[in-house]
């Protein structure tokens, strides 16, 4: 069997897995990673009560302790509580498709999905559970971290 693509975190060794699984799972059973999360008409997401950390960082979208979706962001304020950074192509009438984070957007403001919130992960908490200097990580580890949190979001233990 072939290898994944990995740089400085090795998702090939099953004990990095297992690390990695275990640290997200302990990181998001801390209380103050969750945030009220609302569609904000005509295209946005909004955090209500307080400001996101600015910080690059992991998210998990869930309705009440459902996880619906996991994504990455170079400013996790700014991808769930800034009109240009949560638009996700919304606006655009000529955009071919839509992303998930819009069908979410769709389905809370038809009440299908009424109690959003969202869990941060912040990549300076992740890399400091690893003993890794956030530095070190490229995209190629962020995108790999994202797909893992992706694939394990149901496996973890929300507050």
């Amino acid at each position: 069997m072939g290898n994944l693509i990995v740089n400085r975190i090795d998702l090939n060794n099953r004990r990095v897995v297992d690390k990695l699984r275990k640290v997200i799972d302990k990181l998001v059973q801390n209380s103050s990673c969750y945030y009220p999360l609302k569609f904000k008409p005509p295209y946005y997401f909004e955090v209500s009560t307080e400001q996101v950390p600015s910080e690059s960082g992991w998210y998990i979208i869930l309705e009440g302790k459902k996880p619906l979706y996991a994504g990455k962001a170079d400013d996790l304020n700014k991808r769930l509580n800034i009109d240009n950074g949560s638009r996700d192509n919304f606006a655009n009438t000529k955009r071919a498709f839509d992303p998930e984070r819009n069908f979410i957007k769709k389905f809370a403001e038809l009440n299908i999905l009424s109690n959003l919130r969202v869990c941060v992960i912040k990549e300076k908490d992740v890399c400091s559970e690893l003993n890794i200097n956030p530095n070190d990580l490229n995209d190629l580890d962020r995108g790999n971290i994202e797909k893992l949190i992706n694939i394990f979001r149901c496996y973890f233990n929300y507050q």
